[in-house]
């Protein structure tokens, strides 16, 4: 696989489909730009991570004393939707019918929760909202 550099700030999969052909070929355009290239430079302790370049290694969970990474190829489970998640971990793995509806009800269960502000949500919409 190729080394990954120089990817610039906000990119996604989508951005380096080219450099990632294999992963290009199997998920959706509209999938790869749900995929944000984590830009780090030291894994966070108790935080999910897949290598888009090394797919068979599959997802893991960082432990904090990691060496820096060298590329950027890495996606953070906390910037990812459930659902492309859920594919991108199954990708080229092995997953029995019992593990897929795990997967499926786990990604069911947990959707995604949006972030929200302590101020609660914005509606320009409803009388007193600030414009």
């Amino acid at each position: 696989m190729a080394e990954i550099k120089g990817v610039p700030p906000g990119a996604t999969a989508y951005e380096l489909r080219e450099q990632l052909p294999e992963l290009a070929s199997w998920m959706s355009d509209d999938k790869l730009k749900l995929l944000p290239i984590w830009r780090g430079t030291r894994f966070e302790p108790g935080v999910e991570y897949f290598d888009l370049n090394n797919p068979d290694r599959g997802s893991f969970t960082a432990e904090g004393d990691e060496g820096r990474p060298t590329d950027h190829s890495y996606v953070r489970r906390l910037d990812v939707p459930i659902e492309v998640w859920t594919e991108l971990i199954t990708w080229r793995q092995p997953v029995d019918a019992s593990q897929g509806e795990s997967l499926a009800v786990q990604a069911e269960a947990l959707g995604d929760v949006s972030e929200r502000s302590p101020a609660g949500a914005f509606n320009p919409g409803e009388p007193g909202a600030r414009t």
